[in-house]
């Protein structure tokens, strides 16, 4: 038999440090200090063995107090009052500590504590009228004692009976004589608190504002400070309360219950869903609400009910069984599958879902044609997928009839038919096909809704952005004066409308009509308040004038640059100006008299760079001729004078002017101060390869893998991701085309494949030239197949067929279809030379009521029944 090894205790790592008195009691009062009152009172205890000492002694009686209050606050009481015991067995006090007082009657030993105060000489004066509030609250609650012990002219006798008078009339909602008993209490009688508790509640129904801020002039050491606590709670939110009333004590959860009008079957339903956990026990959620389901209301609990299953379909079909609840009829049915695709997150499962229900509801329009609200409900049905997730506002603009968004958008445009007083759907529909740039359908929708909404305001500043993005620069500004009118004060109106005029004036110019160019400046004046439009308006005047005369323009535009305050910021507002009127700056030059432009140092530098960021939102492309003309004026300036902030905003100004040269010689300057900061080696990259990275070269690529690096290392995410991306736009195959492969425009027919043929080719053996396919499976993997397909020239109609197949079958199975697709080619390339057999043209679905949605294939003929007509639904 084995000896059984005796294991010695490595006594060196377990050697108690003993401390000196000094260290101890710093250490001691650093935990009373920051509350931790249990290792204070340990210290302490320590010190007063070594030393009797009276200033220990009192900081050990705070300790205990200190931990006497936290227990308390636990509902510990009878711990609390061990604590504030030890206290007292330390003769700190001639008299009992008012707190220690105070949790004696909360434990209902009251007699003790009015012994004590009857005793004229057993407290002080200053503890008698701390715990005066205290006896006042048990006289309230009904101690006779106290009014049997306590002398007739005592406070808390003499208000007693009005204090009684105004809880009595409280009860029975007799405000007057409430009122009459209150004014009764004198302001410094031990029932202050009770007057202002009895107010607060009188206020909490129709005046939450005023009961809180009278709440809050109870303090938490008042006898009536566990009533106000309650008041507090009712005041609360419906999600607050609940969950305030769960941690709450069972006195306390009554009285708040009671202030917000439960009934004492909603005050047991709810203690009963508490303890059952019911929350996170979804069946036992179920159970618990069909037995209240008279008192909570049977359609309510129904309802609720379907949610429950909804959570996880179909599998908690069997519950209903099991509990004999009713089953399902078709109309919730189909309810369910459409919350449980809305949980699911796939939108055109939620389409569909809903579609199903909208059709059953348009099939039952006859049957209900005498209730209003039925519309409403197909309405509802028909913008239920769009307001889950607003996704209409996320999605670009598509000109594939088939894509999401067109979908969408006719789903709402078809709840238009009934509802067409809904005002949003308007909105969201013109805000989206203005992104789509179909000017047609705005105007359709705008015309409509200013019919049924003139004076609105969104709806006018919807169509002042038509007009402005369509270049009716006349009509916006009328459009513009129309909501001035509303809103007079509308500073945004205000500069919108100073900016159609400008537009227009513009537009006048090009057309040879300066004379008319001249009146709508003059209008923009009128309406113009900042500096920015007056100098806009100035400039042009006076770029006019050169036109007409150069002698007169150049004066004129010398005088408008020495208000500007000239050098670069000047040069470069005349010759924003100047583009927008069309005019080259090399005429500008010449007919101005200008010099080349320079810089007057770091204000005029940053000046010049804020007056680029704020055009780049004003005016719409710049020439050609302005972009070289300003990578000119920027190339040569001094950019070691700015800060690393301002190096930053620079860099991203030159960006998105397209200043390339420019931004170049920024990035380089930082890289010298800041040397490998990620954003300054991204714009170096960028803007070094502005046309796309080529060249065998891969140092540049290292160096911004580098930075890529860094930028995660420093939690940089921004950063990270446009390196990223710059990087896969780099070079999407990881490096040069993988061996053997053709370009992708060579490969490729210009006729689209058939629908057929690309599911054949998932029944074909797969060849050994798949092997060679691997790289492109991989950047679909990386940057997902639509955006791989474009980039290796797939036709447009190949692509539209193989995102149809993703949504109804999934990323993977499109992936493979496009990989045979690929091998298949391949083969053909090599065996006939490059000559391809051209594929049949698509078999596309018939147009299904004109709408854009694809047909979407069913596990089960089922689905198809009959939708629903769920009228409680919305």
């Amino acid at each position: 038999m084995a000896k059984k090894v005796k294991r010695r205790a490595n006594r060196s790592n377990h050697k108690t440090v003993k401390l000196s008195a000094k260290a101890r009691e710093q250490k001691a009062n650093e935990d009373l200090d920051a509350g931790r009152y249990r290792d204070a009172i340990t210290g302490f205890k320590e010190l007063l063995k070594q030393e009797p000492r009276p200033d220990w002694r009192k900081a050990l009686g705070d300790a205990y107090a200190g931990r006497a209050r936290e227990l308390a606050a636990k509902e510990m009481l009878k711990e609390a009052l061990v604590m504030w015991n030890n206290r007292a067995s330390l003769g700190l006090d001639e008299s009992m500590h008012p707190d220690h007082a105070a949790l004696l009657m909360r434990i209902g030993e009251a007699d003790l504590v009015l012994t004590l105060f009857a005793d004229g000489d057993a407290l002080a004066s200053a503890d008698r009228e701390q715990l005066r509030p205290l006896l006042a609250a048990q006289a309230i609650a009904g101690n006779d004692r106290i009014e049997s012990t306590l002398a007739d002219d005592d406070p808390i006798l003499r208000h007693l009976n009005a204090a009684r008078t105004a809880l009595t009339a409280y009860c029975s909602g007799d405000d007057e004589t409430l009122k009459a008993a209150l004014a009764e209490i004198p302001f410094r009688s031990p029932y202050r608190d009770w007057v202002q508790l009895l107010k607060a509640l009188q206020q909490i129904a129709d005046r939450p504002k005023e009961a809180s801020a009278t709440l809050a002039r109870i303090g938490d050491d008042s006898a009536f400070a566990p009533l106000r606590r309650a008041a507090e709670m009712a005041l609360l939110p419906d999600d607050a309360f609940l969950e305030a009333i769960t941690k709450a004590g069972e006195q306390t959860l009554h009285f708040a219950c009671a202030i917000r009008g439960w009934p004492p079957e909603r005050i047991s339903l709810h203690q009963e869903l508490n303890q059952a956990d019911a929350e996170k026990k979804p069946r036992v959620l179920l159970r618990l609400l069909q037995r209240h389901r008279t008192e909570l209301g049977k359609d309510w609990v129904r309802r609720q009910v379907l949610r429950l299953l909804a959570a996880d379909f179909p599998r908690r079909l069997d519950w209903l069984r099991a509990e004999g609840i009713d089953a399902l009829k078709p109309e919730e049915l189909y309810l369910v599958h459409a919350w449980a695709a809305e949980k699911e997150g796939d939108p055109w499962e939620q389409m569909d879902q809903w579609n199903r229900i909208a059709k059953h509801l348009i099939a039952s329009a006859e049957a209900n044609a005498n209730d209003p609200l039925h519309p409403i409900r197909i309405a509802t049905a028909l913008r239920a997928t769009e307001m889950n997730g607003n996704l209409l506002q996320k999605l670009n603009p598509s000109d594939d009839p088939e894509d999401l968004d067109r979908a969408l958008a006719a789903q709402l445009q078809q709840s238009l038919e009934y509802d067409p007083d809904h005002r949003d759907t308007y909105l969201n529909l013109i805000s989206y096909y203005r992104r789509g740039k179909r000017f047609k359908e705005v105007r359709r929708l705008l015309t409509a809704a200013s019919l049924r909404w003139p004076k609105d305001m969104q709806i006018l500043g919807a169509a002042l952005d038509t007009a402005l993005d369509t270049g009716a620069f006349k009509k916006a500004a009328g459009i513009a004066r129309q909501m001035l009118d509303i809103d007079t004060i509308n500073t945004s109106v205000r500069e919108r409308l100073v900016d159609a005029h400008i537009a227009h004036g513009r537009k006048q110019v090009k057309q040879g009509r300066s004379d008319l160019a001249r009146k709508e400046l003059a209008s923009a004046a009128d309406w113009a308040r900042g500096g920015h439009a007056q100098e806009q308006i100035d400039l042009i005047s006076g770029l006019i004038t050169l036109l007409e005369d150069d002698s007169k323009g150049a004066s004129e535009l010398s005088n408008t640059l020495a208000r500007i305050g000239g050098g670069l910021t000047g040069r470069i507002a005349l010759a924003l100006a100047a583009d927008g009127l069309g005019i080259t700056q090399t005429k500008l030059q010449a007919q101005a008299k200008l010099t080349k432009p320079s810089c007057l140092g770091r204000d005029d530098l940053v000046a010049a760079l804020s007056r680029l960021r704020t055009d780049i939102e004003h005016v719409g492309n710049k020439s050609k001729n302005l972009i070289n003309w300003l990578d000119g004026a920027f190339s040569n300036v001094v950019w070691a004078q700015l800060e690393r902030a301002e190096m930053e905003a620079a860099c991203d100004t030159l960006r998105r002017y397209g200043l390339h040269k420019s931004r170049k010689s920024a990035a380089k300057t930082a890289l010298k101060r800041w040397k490998g900061e990620p954003i300054f080696e991204l714009h170096l990259f960028e803007a070094s390869y502005p046309n796309g990275f080529e060249g065998p070269n891969r140092k540049p690529i290292s160096v911004l893998e580098n930075a890529l690096s860094r930028a995660h290392q420093e939690g940089d995410t921004r950063t990270a991701i446009r390196i990223q991306q710059a990087l896969e736009k780099a070079h999407p195959f990881g490096g040069f085309p993988p061996r053997g492969f053709p370009s992708p425009s060579s490969i490729f027919p210009d006729d689209p494949l058939d629908e057929d043929d690309i599911f054949d080719l998932l029944s074909g053996e797969m060849d050994d030239e798949m092997d060679e396919l691997h790289h492109i499976e991989e950047l679909i993997r990386l940057i997902g197949i639509e955006r791989a397909a474009e980039m290796l020239g797939v036709p447009a109609e190949i692509r539209r067929e193989l995102k149809r197949i993703k949504r109804q079958h999934g990323e993977n199975a499109a992936t493979q279809i496009l990989l045979a697709f690929l091998a298949v080619n391949l083969s053909d390339f090599d065996d006939n030379d490059g000559n391809l057999p051209l594929p049949n043209k698509p078999r596309r679905n018939a147009s299904r009521s004109g709408r854009g949605k694809p047909k979407r294939t069913k596990g089960s003929d089922h689905d198809n029944d009959d939708a629903p007509d769920h009228m409680s639904l919305f």
